[in-house]
């Protein structure tokens, strides 16, 4: 009786064990009946079956290209306050904002005898500074200061160093992105005491900002004292300079009228200054074709228009600056035969000049030719003068 029983509960517990299997299959079942929707629990489609989708293209962040610009002028000079902001919002606008240029003025960035090759390596992304202030680094440009060479203006000295640079192609310049160059007006001779002949320089600490109107200020029969600009207030302040040759302008822009300048000695034949703005060459490259061009056409735009009859707008107001600090300042003319003299003394700058360009390989002769060609042209074109 119970061996029966035993038999039975044992067949019953199979069946409902049988059962138990079938109910759960029927379940497993029931959610691939659809494959195409998924389960509730992952709604996700099979993405191993699927054709791979492209990752969605990345979104502009809407931040503008930050160019950095490096000079020396101070950040009160008109050059910051005109030149360099206008043409940092020019640039904004050309480009839709798309390029913001922030300036470092004072030297804050990079010292001004050292921009240039602040800019080659990355430092600033522009700079703007003297090509004088590395003697030796700019062979075919220096040519166009050279002492002998007189300039009406800075119309006249800009134009021809501009059309002298395209025409030439100097390689002096290629590690660079050159954007476009300016020149000051003519320079001349400031003291505290006049200056009409060459006599009275003999013994004279007298300032220059380079070497080559250096060597033309000790062939004269002074002492030169070569400093960057602004170094010049203190030295002549402290007398370590008796007086100085530059444009007018820097008797208000580097406030040189409150030291020196009682007499100006016009002498337009001993300075003149070029001014590079160029741009790291990588930093060019990276920028988009668009980008180059709207920069490009700024140039060309606001150089004309703004930047070559600067200097001859500020070298007024620093004469009328200087009239403001002194009283009775005298301007004096060189005799026609002191004149000769002295540009008779300072002429075999020249000749010496033609040597070192041919020992570096180029032609000195017809590179002067070229530069001598340049400055008669723009000369006539621009035929006035501040000084006369």
């Amino acid at each position: 009786m119970l061996k029966g029983f035993k038999g039975k509960r044992f067949l019953f517990l199979g069946v409902l064990l049988l059962c138990a299997i079938l109910i759960l299959a029927g379940c497993g079942g029931s959610s691939s009946q659809n494959p195409s929707q998924g389960s509730k629990e992952d709604p996700a489609p099979n993405t191993a079956q699927s054709s791979p989708e492209k990752a969605p293209a990345a979104k502009d962040d809407g931040k503008p290209i930050t160019l950095t610009l490096a000079h020396f002028f101070p950040a009160t000079h008109k050059l910051e306050a005109d030149i360099v902001k206008g043409y940092t919002e020019a640039i904004d606008k050309a480009t839709n904002g798309r390029v913001k240029i922030q300036s470092y003025p004072g030297g804050t960035l990079i010292p001004a005898s050292e921009t240039y090759q602040g800019v080659v390596s990355g430092v600033a992304d522009i700079g703007i500074s003297v090509y004088a202030y590395t003697r030796g680094r700019f062979p075919v440009v220096e040519a166009f200061i050279l002492p002998g060479l007189t300039y009406n203006n800075s119309l006249a000295a800009s134009d021809a160093l501009n059309e002298g640079i395209e025409k030439i192609d100097p390689e002096e310049l290629h590690d660079t992105h050159h954007l476009f160059s300016f020149s000051s007006g003519p320079g001349n001779l400031y003291a505290n005491k006049p200056i009409r002949s060459m006599a009275d320089l003999d013994g004279m600490q007298i300032g220059a900002t380079a070497g080559l109107r250096a060597d033309a200020i000790g062939l004269l029969g002074a002492n030169p004292i070569v400093i960057p600009m602004p170094e010049w207030y203190e030295a002549l302040q402290k007398n370590v300079m008796q007086g100085g040759v530059s444009p007018i302008e820097a008797l208000q822009g580097f406030r040189l009228g409150e030291v020196t300048g009682q007499y100006i000695t016009v002498t337009p034949f001993l300075f003149n200054q070029a001014f590079f703005v160029t741009m790291n060459k990588e930093k060019w490259d990276s920028l988009p074709q668009d980008i180059q061009k709207a920069i490009t056409e700024v140039n060309k735009k606001y150089y004309r228009e703004k930047v070559a009859p600067f200097f001859d707008d500020i070298d007024k107001a620093g004469l009328a600056y200087l009239k403001d600090q002194k009283k009775n300042v005298e301007i004096l003319q060189l005799s026609p035969e002191e004149d000769a003299r002295w540009q008779e003394k300072i002429k075999p700058l020249e000749d010496k000049y033609i040597k070192i360009l041919d020992e570096r390989g180029l032609s000195g002769a017809d590179i002067m030719k070229t530069v001598k060609e340049l400055v008669d042209k723009a000369n006539a074109k621009y035929p006035e003068r501040i000084l006369n």
